[in-house]
């Protein structure tokens, strides 16, 4: 599992055990304003585990942990609750997944021999079996069409594996990661099921034209294609893999979770090779959805990463639609924040480095914008000799540019004053620690990396709980010193590389990912007691810092530190930039999407990238992080391949300094001067 999907499914896990001491009023509902359009609130009762929609009607199944009670609950579009029933024979947790159609609800529940699907009574708590579902390790989702019930479930026995790789023809990135996957329908009628044919389905969703299943062909890409014909089929490698997605209204278009979905947002698309995604609200943190044909999305969400409130959202997407006229975007490495924007619909394609190169280089007509990060191999030649529109005066750029750290503008400024790129998101690798626990062991930090590699040691002889890898002191320090030189054949450079070698060893610098998890698990709850332990104890653990976690970390006692600097005295940052394709044939529309970017960004809080400090949330741990990145540096590598392997012989004893200055002097200024 990605570490995107290891971190979402950690989130859906907090945030549900916080819904459980929401609001238990009965109320009707409210309409509230998210980023983008209104959306109805339900005045629910806490603790919703799953939900379900048939035409207008909104079904929940929740858990009272006063009374330990599950119920089944039934309300109309104006938020009334039409019936409640107690479920007396199971929990909540029992029930996997649950589904609904004009006549019944579905749920699918654990059982002795795998799972049971049966029909729920809103009215009375009835439970009657339909059918077993034998030798399932999970079922994910059931859905009803036409008297049939259909069920995406795992046989984790038979997965295969599948590594990632890029198509022949497009070289786009493909990842595709089989946990067993199987799919199948239940006849209603006679109680029989039947397994489909299909390899590797990923996902489907009911309307009424059929079922649709996206699944992933085995060999070169996804598709979508109906369950009743799944020879015909539409590729598209847009989505790769999601978690879900729920068709709404009558024109086609669905909305989905996963993957190509930005957090806090809600994405929609359409099932075909031609649409990008469109954003149809933001601020919103998703756990479940359900769609109806009445053009009806609702969301079982969160308001935020650190919201206790956990509640149902509906929106009317029934006069959205998708242009099939998306901004197509182009990478060469995964990006976990794509620049969507509402309103704008996008189509990113991640190519192969050779591939994204090329297509810069050559002016190719076929992309309107390039995404790419300073850190990446190909960012220094990208920036060098790509060939991008200045956005000096599209509106609003260069005003957005002037309240940032100036760092951060002259980066994106090339040397005849034009902006060539557009900054996203900047992250400095920094330290969160313990205020308190560092303090009673006497662990001071440094900018300088000799009493820094003295203080981990330090950490080394008095506790395990502490996280920081060798492998980030070498790449940031390398990598400023390359930013400041274009020999390694200095004083600096073998002194740098005699600390690094001697002191800052694989013995005192070391990972422990458990303490990220339970930093993050202690902002929701204390009641995981394994964490709670190495929590309290923790001294400090390394981040590749997200300004979301300004918000996420709320103990007063969690201050911030800068790993070491590099030798001009700045920390090393990375960011994420986009370009402008000059001879993109959309070039007027592309313009007014950065122009409506700078907008929204300029209004962002915490963004790491402001210099106004009264944009920051006024606490300790907000204003380190300002400190830190007020000091940044962005650093365009150089590839690390040039200098890599040497240095990791020469920190082995497998070749001598002098050895490693050669050699790497010799492939870098073939770089430099080809």
């Amino acid at each position: 599992m990605s570490l995107k999907k290891c971190t979402s499914v950690f989130l859906a896990a907090v945030l549900f055990l916080f819904s459980c001491g929401c609001d238990k009023s009965d109320g009707i509902g409210k309409t509230e304003t998210d980023a983008d359009g209104e959306a109805f609130v339900y005045e629910q009762s806490s603790g919703v585990t799953h939900i379900a929609a048939s035409e207008d009607t909104l079904y929940t199944l929740s858990f009272d942990e006063e009374d330990f009670k599950t119920f089944i609950s039934a309300f109309s579009l104006d938020g009334k609750k039409i019936s409640s029933a107690v479920l007396s024979d199971f929990n909540a947790y029992d029930i996997k997944c649950m589904c609904a159609d004009t006549n019944n609800v579905y749920a699918a529940a654990r059982s002795s021999k795998g799972f049971s699907v049966y029909t729920l009574d809103t009215e009375n708590g009835e439970m009657k079996p339909i059918c077993e579902l034998e030798g399932l390790d999970s079922i994910e989702k059931i859905g009803v069409y036409d008297e049939k019930l259909y069920w995406l479930g795992k046989r984790r026995e038979e997965a295969k594996p599948i590594g990632p790789f890029f198509t022949t023809k497009e070289d786009t990135l493909i990842t595709y990661h089989d946990g067993g996957e199987k799919m199948g329908c239940i006849d209603l009628r006679s109680g029989e099921n039947s397994f489909s044919e299909i390899d590797f389905p990923v996902a489907f969703s009911v309307s009424g034209d059929g079922v649709t299943v996206y699944a992933f062909d085995g060999e070169s890409s996804y598709y979508f294609s109906d369950y009743a014909n799944s020879s015909e089929k539409t590729y598209t490698n847009k989505l790769e893999s999601i978690d879900d997605f729920e068709f709404f209204g009558k024109n086609g278009v669905f909305a989905f979770l996963g993957n190509v979905g930005v957090d806090g947002t809600l994405p929609v698309s359409k099932a075909d090779g031609e649409s990008g995604v469109n954003i149809a609200a933001e601020g919103v943190y998703i756990l479940e959805m359900c769609g109806s044909e009445t053009g009806y999305i609702w969301l079982n969400t969160s308001d935020s990463l650190t919201s206790a409130e956990h509640r149902i959202k509906r929106y009317d997407l029934s006069t959205l639609a998708i242009s099939n006229m998306p901004i197509r975007v182009i990478s060469s490495q995964y990006f976990s924040n794509p620049p969507f924007l509402a309103g704008s619909e996008i189509q990113l394609n991640q190519l192969s480095g050779e591939g994204f190169a090329l297509k810069v280089l050559s002016l190719d007509k076929s992309y309107d914008v390039v995404m790419i990060s300073s850190d990446q191999g190909v960012a220094n030649d990208i920036k060098k000799k790509g060939c991008f529109y200045p956005l000096n005066n599209v509106a609003g750029v260069s005003e957005y540019l002037d309240r940032c750290f100036p760092y951060i503008k002259e980066a994106v400024t090339d040397s005849g004053g034009n902006i060539c790129m557009l900054p996203l998101e900047v992250e400095i690798p920094i330290i969160v620690y313990n205020e308190k626990n560092c303090s009673e062991n006497g662990l001071v930090f440094s900018t300088e990396l000799e009493p820094f590699i003295q203080m981990v040691q330090r950490a080394s002889t008095v506790s395990e709980y502490y996280d920081c890898l060798r492998d980030w002191i070498v790449h940031t320090q390398l990598n400023g010193y390359l930013s400041e030189n274009s020999s390694f054949d200095t004083e600096e450079f073998r002194s740098l590389a005699l600390l690094l070698k001697e002191k800052c060893t694989e013995n005192i610098f070391r990972g422990n990912f458990d303490l990220y998890s339970a930093l993050m698990t202690a902002q929701y709850s204390r009641n995981d007691k394994y964490y709670m332990d190495i929590y309290e104890n923790t001294l400090f653990t390394q981040v590749k810092y997200n300004k979301e976690q300004i918000s996420l970390l709320n103990d007063e006692n969690l201050r911030a530190a800068s790993m070491p600097v590099s030798g001009n005295g700045k920390s090393v940052a990375f960011c994420t930039f986009i370009s402008v394709n000059p001879y993109s044939d959309r070039l007027p529309e592309i313009l007014t999407f950065i122009e409506n970017l700078v907008s929204e960004m300029s209004e962002r809080q915490n963004s790491c990238m402001l210099a106004d400090k009264s944009t920051y949330s006024n606490t300790a741990y907000a204003q380190d992080i300002y400190n830190i990145y007020e000091n940044g540096d962005i650093c365009f590598q150089i590839p690390a391949e040039i200098y890599n392997e040497d240095f990791n012989k020469y920190c082995a004893d497998e070749i001598t300094l002098d050895k490693f200055i050669s050699e790497a002097d010799r492939k870098l200024s073939a770089y430099l001067n080809e």
